[in-house]
């Protein structure tokens, strides 16, 4: 693949091609909350967890596509098992967590 990079370099091809290396966040030993109908909440074990930060953005455009807003509206995370290659929170594996911001 890096000999068809340098092959294309300059050209607008070239920008169709996006290199990445895969993340791996770190495991942090952690707990989760879940809720279910008509029943109280219930705390896990402690198991390896992974986080993944995201942001929730508001777009609103009119009729004729004039964009009104466009804008971060703010974070979200989601943490899941360490051992999830999967999905998370729409299949039922992670949970929506919080953000808390400390100095230290």
């Amino acid at each position: 693949m890096l000999e068809k990079l340098r092959q294309l370099k300059g050209s607008e091809e070239r920008e169709a091609f996006v290199l990445m290396e895969k993340l791996r966040p770190p495991h942090i030993p952690n707990r989760s909350v879940r809720n279910q109908p008509n029943s109280p909440p219930k705390l896990s074990e402690i198991y390896d967890t992974t986080g993944e930060l995201g942001l929730f953005c508001v777009f609103v455009a009119d009729e004729n596509g004039k964009i009104v807003t466009n804008e971060v509206a703010g974070p979200l995370i989601r943490t899941k098992p360490a051992s999830s290659n999967e999905g998370g929170v729409a299949i039922g594996v992670g949970v929506m967590d919080s953000v808390v911001f400390h100095k230290e």
